[in-house]
């Protein structure tokens, strides 16, 4: 079947995702490093909206080593759908998530003392592989460098612990000085076990910037998630790496009328058309995550005023950010009034040819839209799953078989 036929069941909204160009943008990463260093290829926030499931499975085919989530239920979905490969989740867990942890044969981070003294009670026939987390700058979780080697000493005494890692996180990665510190301190810490015959056989810390930006830093395994999306990371070199685009978000057009000039639009009305104006509404919002941007704290003076610059044209309609904008029949038009929770008016007025049931290309924040989108999967452009509302799995070929769902 079609992907248009597919999205006729699916609804009037869909992601689309193609696991080929997941495939072929692991491969591209895998060029960059030694055949001795092991991809970790990060999965969480549900595969950065892209589905963990199924994204894992084609990295995974890819040849991806590792697989990374934050969670133990990120952790917990992967294995009920049937992933046996390691899995590091990378938050600190509490202590009544750690047998089943150990029970799906999930890998641990030791963040901290009180980490390792918890995983040390628990009283289990089975193994786990730890990886020990090191504080060199992001302040957020890890081991202070001083604590590395005793903790790892008391953890080498417990017969169900493998320490098999330690790693750190890259606090700015695009800035050259900073990740040199880290790396820095990291490396003492590296040094220090090596004294003390602490041998661990997955030394990591680089992330996709750190990959792209810092060769001599790849050491035993790179962990990488936004460039296997199909994304360059802000400022990061691209040493002639070639991604492809996994990622469609489409809806279609549910409603069209005509409004005459000087009409109030949308909640409040903000927004008053200055001529006789044709809207459309598509029916997507801000519980889909369309809209939403993440707001962080300027960085200096200069960051500031670009900020303050970019909200004031907003205000003027002179420019849009993120989500203001969507394409239709090949052309960016504007959205118009305020974004719905979900229903959403853009104008076609320059517009001809649009029609009830046209597709619209829509720009969204990936790890903001919502899991209740449906997903579609696709190779050649040719769908084979999809993901829908409630979670489950519909496998789809030369006819749709809606009875084949299977809730994972």
């Amino acid at each position: 079947m079609d992907l248009e036929n597919i999205t006729k069941m699916v609804g009037p909204r869909w992601i689309e995702i193609d696991t080929e160009a997941l495939e072929h943008n692991l491969m591209a990463v895998k060029k960059l490093i030694t055949p001795q260093t092991r991809i970790l290829a990060v999965v969480k926030a549900d595969a950065y909206g892209a589905g963990a499931v199924e994204s894992a499975r084609a990295f995974l085919n890819a040849g991806a080593d590792y697989l990374g989530v934050t969670n133990l239920a990120e952790g917990q979905e992967l294995r009920k759908a049937g992933i046996t490969a390691p899995v590091l989740i990378m938050a600190p867990l509490m202590p009544e998530e750690l047998l089943t942890a150990i029970s799906l044969n999930l890998t641990i981070t030791v963040s901290s003392r009180l980490g390792a003294e918890e995983l040390a009670k628990v009283k289990t026939d089975k193994q786990v592989r730890v990886h020990l987390k090191v504080e060199t700058g992001l302040q957020r979780t890890g081991l202070e460098p001083e604590e590395v080697v005793p903790v790892a000493s008391d953890m080498l005494k417990l017969p169900h612990v493998i320490l098999e890692g330690v790693y750190s996180h890259l606090a700015e990665a695009a800035r050259p000085g900073a990740t040199e510190n880290q790396f820095k301190i990291f490396n003492k810490v590296l040094k220090e076990l090596e004294e003390s015959n602490i041998k661990l056989p997955l030394r990591h810390i680089c992330n996709s910037t750190g990959l792209l930006s810092h060769p001599e830093m790849h050491l035993d395994m790179v962990r990488i998630g936004t460039l296997l999306y199909g994304q360059f990371p802000y400022r990061a070199p691209k040493r002639g790496l070639e991604l492809k685009e996994t990622w469609r978000f489409k809806a279609r057009v549910i409603f069209i009328h005509d409004v005459p000039a000087g009409t109030p639009v949308g909640y409040g009305g903000d927004y008053v058309t200055r001529r006789d104006s044709r809207l459309a509404v598509i029916p997507v919002g801000y519980a889909d995550g369309f809209s939403l941007t993440a707001v962080a704290r300027p960085k200096n003076l200069n960051d500031l005023a670009r900020y303050l610059v970019k909200t004031v044209l907003a205000y003027l309609g002179r420019v849009g950010g993120e989500g203001t904008t969507v394409t239709i029949a090949g052309q960016k038009v504007s959205v118009v009034g305020r974004v719905g929770m979900q229903l959403t008016m853009i104008d076609i007025t320059n517009l001809s040819n649009v029609e009830i049931g046209q597709e619209v290309d829509i720009n969204i924040r990936r790890p903001t839209a919502s899991t209740r989108l449906p997903r579609v999967y696709c190779r050649g452009r040719q769908p084979y799953l999809v993901r829908t509302t409630s979670g489950g799995l519909e496998q789809v070929g030369s006819n749709l078989t809606v009875n084949q769902e299977v809730l994972y």
